[in-house]
């Protein structure tokens, strides 16, 4: 891999909320969805969630790295308590320090792989090629797609619209009928544009060798 800063990369996509978004204090009795792409919101920034996955029993959601805030409550964009952000690292401006995020997933919260287009996400271990078409979905513009344009070890670059609020949000590759491959998170913008993500097994790498335990994506049982 190479070392240094990412090329005229900017981390812009992490919402300052103007004010509090978190839902009400008492405690809810029902269950909440984590959804790839959905919005990942503390009392002061937005995020999105990537993917889900767990070591042991205990689940995460997964977001970048820079979207840490530690301790902080996670709230759905309806205010449903999702978890706590519970670990971290990496501030992503560097290729040192592509990192992650994790949630820590209230018990009642139940864990998907499904995307909005009813695509089920099958696979974490593919790597695009340049100039194939990838989707992004983020908390603030919904489902975008675009080209890859440049793959590098632990990254790659392509080419689709996203906002600030979108960081961390799921990318992916449709695969067969119904299938989606995960490829990674939406990390940041670089100056000259285009989008940089981190790639799903150097992500799931990266989490198991700074917590501890072994991460695991959680995706839908193999027929």
């Amino acid at each position: 891999m190479s070392s240094g800063r990412l090329p005229n990369f900017l981390i812009i996509l992490a919402a300052v909320l103007a004010m509090a978004t978190a839902g009400p204090p008492e405690a809810r009795a029902a269950m909440g969805i984590a959804a790839p792409g959905m919005a990942l919101n503390t009392d002061d920034k937005r995020c999105s969630l990537g993917l889900s996955g767990h070591i042991g029993d205990i689940q995460y959601g997964v977001t970048a790295g820079h979207c840490f805030q530690g301790g902080k409550a996670v709230f759905a964009h309806d205010g449903f308590r999702m978890g706590v952000y519970e670990q971290g690292f990496g501030s992503d401006d560097t290729v040192e320090q592509l990192g992650f995020a994790l949630v820590r997933y209230e018990p009642n919260v139940a864990a998907a792989a499904t995307l909005p287009d009813r695509l089920t996400i099958t696979s974490a271990e593919a790597v695009p090629a340049v100039g194939e078409e990838v989707c992004h979905i983020g908390s603030t513009t919904g489902t975008t797609c675009g080209p890859v344009t440049a793959v590098q070890n632990g990254y790659f670059v392509a080419d689709f619209p996203s906002e600030k609020g979108d960081s961390g949000g799921i990318v992916y590759r449709r695969g067969g009928p119904g299938a989606a491959d995960f490829l990674g998170i939406l990390i940041g913008t670089k100056e000259g544009g285009g989008i940089v993500v981190e790639s799903a097994s150097y992500l799931r790498d990266t989490i198991s060798a700074h917590t501890g335990g072994r991460f695991e994506w959680r995706l839908p049982p193999v027929p």
